[in-house]
């Protein structure tokens, strides 16, 4: 069970998807990594990192990423960030973008697209006046098998569950085969996902009003969250669109962004951009 090639790894890991760990993490990798190996003949994950390490990336590779990023989430998470949204953040949005009368939303590592859903449902329930916009929810994620799940809009009795009311579940759901639950049409078509690596090649994208990229800076490090942020600021929609990052991430003294705080949530807006 040779560890010689977790270096290697920890910087092709880095390279590809943005993810830093070390050795203080290897119980991470044994956790995640095990059902990648055994699933593909390994005896260990140890043997897998080898042969990762000496061959050029292919599904493999990606297999072992995708293993390695986080989806936990869950409907509405985080409730202070929803209620600034519905309180403050949208209709300061809306009433700047009623000339043109579209809204621009992307949720970036959406997971298993359950942030996404929260805003399409927030927005029906909340914001009648939207019903004649152009309402466009961009979804990125880089695991191509959860974002599968996030277009099915299939949830287990506990994902459904967690964040959601009953009058939400009652309403912008329905009920399936084997306790699931699977979000009404309606809602999953206001949502467009599709596959991004936010340390890859950026597709070409809209501005967007509002920029939701919450929890996933905590696992870059800070070269590679300053190139992201600076990609992030060239795709904000002039000076009032907005960025919402996790409860437990900062920009910190970036000069690109202006902190904005509320009484529960802070949020980020561009500073010398030029609205197009």
């Amino acid at each position: 069970m040779s560890k010689e090639y977790l270096p290697q790894f920890y910087v092709m890991l880095e390279r590809q998807v943005g993810i830093a760990l070390d050795d203080t993490k290897q119980y991470l990798l044994e956790s995640r990594l095990m059902p990648v190996a055994t699933q593909n003949g390994y005896p260990d994950v140890y043997a897998l990192i080898k042969v990762l390490t000496q061959t050029p990336v292919g599904p493999l590779h990606w297999k072992a990423f995708e293993a390695l990023t986080t989806n936990e989430t869950s409907f509405f998470r985080d409730k202070h960030v929803f209620e600034a949204l519905r309180k403050k953040i949208l209709p300061e949005l809306i009433e700047n973008r009623k000339k043109d009368r579209t809204l621009r939303i992307w949720s970036s590592a959406c997971s298993a697209g359950q942030e996404a859903y929260s805003l399409a449902m927030m927005l029906r329930e909340d914001f009648l006046q939207l019903n004649d916009w152009t309402i466009y929810i961009q979804a990125t994620d880089i695991s191509e098998s959860i974002l599968e799940k996030a277009k099915s809009g299939v949830y287990s009795s506990m994902e459904a569950h967690r964040g959601l009311d009953t009058h939400y579940l009652h309403k912008y759901f329905e009920h399936i085969e084997k306790g699931a639950y699977q979000i009404k049409p309606a809602i999953r078509q206001m949502v467009n996902f599709s596959h991004h690596n936010l340390v890859g090649d950026w597709p070409f994208y809209p501005k967007f009003d509002l920029i939701m990229l919450r929890n996933v800076l905590i696992y870059f490090k800070q070269d590679v969250k300053d190139k992201v942020l600076s990609k992030m600021q060239q795709q904000l929609n002039g000076s009032d669109s907005i960025l919402i990052l996790g409860a437990a991430e900062s920009i910190y003294h970036n000069d690109l962004y202006k902190l904005i705080t509320l009484d529960k949530i802070s949020y980020y807006k561009p500073n010398t951009i030029v609205k197009v």
